[in-house]
């Protein structure tokens, strides 16, 4: 069936937003049967109450069992086709909301002609246009931002409960065509509402209806439903998607705001501690101050808040994480008083599942995850180490972060996605030890399980070497150990000090980055280019320009020490189990040693950064290889033909990016998510909120 908005687009990157909807909720599921559309909002009203509205309506005939629209709206124009569906979604609230729909509270407009706008990352102006919309007042709904110089808009994404689409019988598309259209609007009701834990979505028809559901599990949807032959569940669904009752829309009604003139002016988040006591935190920014707007994933929300006995500033992070893993507050628990490692609060686990809210019972659809919410209350700490000033705020954080990874390590865990999203400053005058803070522990593991090393997790551009070459079979890959952590380390490093000066102001990207982003989906190359640059014992003549001989000192050290063991592990990763057991037990016995020569290396930079009379003197004068040549220094796994692969790699797939800066982004593999919007600033900047990093990032720009 072809939507008629479908028909003329209202937006001519409307391709554009179908891909981008469904590359965020994946396959979808198509239900067998009915149970789910006529069960989910059965609550909503009795079937006596529904055989009184029916009787009364001038819109539905007893006779003839039949609503009263069109059997056919072929003839219809666009401006008309909507008409005989309003007026009867209308009549079923006003008959049993009355005083909602009197109060303004629920309507349902027709924005076949109204310009929808979108929230994106990518800052343009899109939009679309369902066909019909609920339009919400209450606690968790605004009015929308309008264009610069334009009037405020009356409906938008921030305050619609759900979405309707009109089709034709008598245009017959697949319900993928269906889905891609659907999928673009409640995609914008997640993005524009941040305290969504799903939006249903109904397409309609002169004669059935279907049900959409996105949650963070990704889509389901409902077979055709003949809505004149089955009258009840129809009045069900247009009520329950109008519900004032926001949990039933799909609202997490732990998270409410104060509503004044249309807009939020202030907010409250109710959380239950262990000891089942409610504690309510106000909101200390109405906004989230970290929201990636996905749907899929484990689509991590922080939100700032104030604790109500002291008034200190904490951060509330929501999280969907997969039913297989284990929960965040589990591991934070176990880092309880661990010095340079996020702290925690308070905790409420297993908040609610996305089974739940599907209604599914015993019989799990073959390709359903199900998602669990866990919510933690962390203490606050500074901004993102992106955005340090001075190379010894730099060093001194990333001390302590490696510092605090060796206690984690200790307590018998290990993090598996250090990145710059993961490492904060801490707070302003912070002791030894408090100076960089690693968050985020979503993906953590007990050592332990001895779980393998995977290019399918963590943050691309700053995964391992032995990572990266898991895509690589082998009869048993090593398990992820400290020393891919510390190499992640290293790379975070490399990123700022390749980009950044040492006062953090940014710079035309190095060749190195630039390379390592190119090849971002191959994981085999990635791996050869960083082993190729832990070879170097040289920095490009344009960073030792930009930082102290300190710093170059430094990476060029840790290059050093960890180059042999690197290659050393990709030789046992091909040895028999038996004998990797024991080299893995070897190296870990060495871990003591490992970290005491890196946090070294960071305390002889720190005390020689505060004696600038004994640095070098950088120059850009010639005895330092090109980058290009820096690529077929001496590795074990490169071979004489890695540049010639460069050059025909560039020439086929980037032609206009040789030597040129380009966005670096940190792609993230089997997990969730969206990029965040880039802020405008003077200095550029990576996505990851200042306070919480979230590890199901698939994309974002680091510069």
């Amino acid at each position: 069936m072809l939507t008629r908005s479908s028909r003329t687009p209202s937006d001519p990157a409307s391709e554009e937003q179908k891909q981008r909807a469904l590359s965020d909720i994946g396959e979808g599921i198509s239900l067998k049967g009915d149970a789910f559309a006529t069960t989910i909002y059965r609550h909503v009203a009795l079937e006596s109450a529904i055989d009184v509205f029916l009787k009364k309506s001038r819109f539905y005939s007893l006779a003839h069992r039949r609503w009263k629209v069109p059997r056919s709206c072929a003839r219809l124009f666009d401006a008309d086709i909507c008409t005989p569906f309003l007026q009867i979604l209308s009549s079923i609230l006003k008959h049993f909301m009355r005083e909602a729909t009197a109060h303004g509270t629920r309507k349902i407009v027709d924005t076949h002609s109204v310009d929808l706008l979108h929230c994106e990352a990518d800052g343009v102006m899109h939009h679309s246009r369902p066909s019909l919309v609920v339009k919400a007042e209450g606690p968790s709904f605004q009015l929308p931002n309008a264009k610069p110089g334009e009037r405020p808009l009356k409906v938008g994404y921030s305050n619609v409960a759900s979405c309707i689409e009109i089709q034709k019988n008598s245009d017959i598309i697949p319900v993928f065509e269906q889905l891609a259209r659907v999928a673009i609007y409640a995609r914008q009701i997640f993005r524009h509402q941040p305290n969504r834990r799903f939006a249903r979505v109904l397409v309609m028809s002169e004669s059935h209806i279907r049900v959409f559901h996105f949650d963070r599990s990704g889509t389901q949807y409902s077979q055709l439903i003949d809505y004149h032959d089955d009258p009840y569940t129809f009045v069900r669904l247009i009520l329950g998607i109008s519900s004032l009752d926001e949990s039933d829309i799909g609202l997490d009604t732990s998270i409410q705001w104060t509503i004044e003139n249309g807009r939020k002016v202030g907010g409250a988040i109710r959380t239950r501690g262990p000891d089942d006591k409610d504690v309510t935190y106000a909101l200390a920014e109405i906004e989230p101050t970290l929201f990636r707007g996905n749907i899929r994933g484990r689509s991590t929300i922080c939100w700032k808040v104030n604790d109500p006995a002291t008034g200190e500033q904490l951060i509330v992070k929501d999280s969907w994480r997969s039913e297989e893993r284990t929960s965040e507050h589990i591991f934070l628990q176990q880092i309880l008083g661990l010095p340079g490692v996020v702290q925690m609060v308070n905790y409420e686990p297993d908040r609610c599942d996305t089974k739940r809210l599907r209604g599914l019972g015993d019989a799990i659809p073959e390709a359903y995850r199900n998602r669990i919410e866990t919510r933690v209350v962390l203490k606050a700490y500074g901004k993102s180490i992106l955005e340090y000033t001075s190379a010894k705020q730099l060093f001194c954080a990333l001390r302590d972060a490696i510092a605090g990874h060796r206690a984690v390590f200790e307590k018998g865990m290990l993090h598996r996605d250090v990145s710059p999203h993961n490492v904060l400053l801490g707070k302003a005058g912070a002791d030894p030890g408090e100076r960089g803070i690693l968050i985020d522990f979503d993906i953590a593991i007990q050592r332990h399980l001895k779980t393998p090393a995977t290019w399918q997790i963590g943050t691309r551009l700053y995964q391992s070497v032995i990572a990266l070459n898991s895509i690589r079979p082998v009869p048993h890959h090593l398990p992820h150990s400290h020393l891919d952590d510390l190499e992640s380390f290293l790379y975070i490093l490399v990123h700022l000090m390749f980009i950044y000066d040492s006062n953090g102001i940014a710079h035309p990207i190095d060749y190195t980055l630039t390379m390592w982003d190119e090849v971002r989906d191959n994981c085999r190359m990635a791996a050869q280019l960083k082993e190729a640059y832990l070879s170097q014992t040289w920095m490009p003549p344009e960073v030792e320009a930009r930082w102290p001989s300190p710093c170059i000192d430094l990476m060029i050290e840790f290059n050093v020490f960890l180059l042999p063991i690197m290659r050393h592990r990709m030789v046992i990763n091909q040895w028999a189990r038996t004998v990797q057991k024991r080299e893995e037990r070897k190296l870990t016995s060495e871990a003591g040693h490992h970290y005491d020569h890196i946090l070294q290396l960071f305390d002889t930079a720190i005390e020689a950064l505060d004696k600038p009379d004994t640095w070098r003197v950088a120059t850009n004068s010639g005895g330092t290889a090109s980058a290009p040549e820096a690529l077929s220094s001496d590795s074990s796994s490169s071979d004489s033909s890695l540049e010639e692969w460069i050059r025909n790699y560039r020439k086929e797939n980037h032609p206009h990016s040789i030597l040129t800066p380009s966005p670096v982004r940190s792609s993230k593999r089997a997990l969730d998510d969206g990029a965040d919007s880039q802020p405008p600033a003077k200095r550029l900047r990576s996505p990851g909120g200042e306070t919480g990093g979230d590890s199901g990032s698939s994309g974002g720009s680091l510069v």
